[in-house]
């Protein structure tokens, strides 16, 4: 089986993110119940966790091309790496930060 590039995943999802942005800033969408914003809160934490398991696999994905001559320098290629596992950890820390939101609007 061949395998596919995940890239149309990511941009699908953050085109999602940029439409659900301008819809809320421009009034044309909001949450107007408690229930709404709960969900919401429990979906944005999907989102972030998605996002940190993201990274963290993209940082893997560098590791392996390092190894194979795809990546850029030893060393830059060490500094990507370590700034997605960086933002990674951010989106763990922000999911979890969404979730006690979710918790507190209960």
């Amino acid at each position: 089986m061949t395998r596919h590039n995940p890239n149309t995943h990511a941009r699908s999802a953050a085109d999602a993110l940029g439409r659900l942005l301008r819809e809320v800033q421009s009034g044309r969408a909001g949450w107007d119940h408690p229930h709404t914003a709960r969900q919401a809160a429990e979906d944005l934490a999907r989102t972030a966790e998605g996002l940190a398991g993201a990274a963290q696999q993209l940082a893997a994905a560098l590791a392996a091309m390092e190894h194979t001559g795809l990546a850029r320098p030893r060393g830059a290629a060490r500094q990507d790496a370590d700034a997605l596992l960086r933002a990674g950890q951010a989106a763990t820390t922000a999911a979890g930060h969404l979730r006690q939101a979710r918790r507190a609007m209960h």
